[in-house]
């Protein structure tokens, strides 16, 4: 029923088992040792077509500001807001955002 493999051939595919092996933990330790991003980036962008209306308490002076970037920081799992300001980093809106939409530095992750 199963041919038995030639000497040569069974070495060839311990070989091959080898290369993939160590490629696979050389793979896994790279991918390991990389910084993620997700975990240091508390800046978030919220669009000014989001529909809630945000972008009136954004502005400048505006007494809702703080309470609004606190609650978007907190439904994103992170602390309170650290800061906000009109998002003037991104003119082509490359992040997805809509012109005039405005960035939010949370505080630490809530655990």
């Amino acid at each position: 029923m199963f041919q038995s493999l030639t000497p040569a051939a069974s070495d060839r595919r311990k070989v091959f088992r080898s290369i993939l092996f160590v490629l696979g933990g050389a793979s896994g330790v790279a991918a390991l040792a990389l910084p993620s991003n997700a975990v240091g980036n508390r800046t978030l962008i919220i669009p000014s077509n989001d529909g809630y209306g945000f972008e009136e308490c954004l502005k400048a002076d505006a007494q809702c500001g703080v309470i609004v970037a606190d609650a978007w920081c907190k439904a994103h799992g992170f602390g309170a807001a650290q800061g906000f300001a009109p998002d003037t980093d991104d003119p082509t809106n490359a992040n997805g955002g809509a012109p005039g939409a405005y960035k939010v530095t949370c505080g630490d992750s809530v655990n």
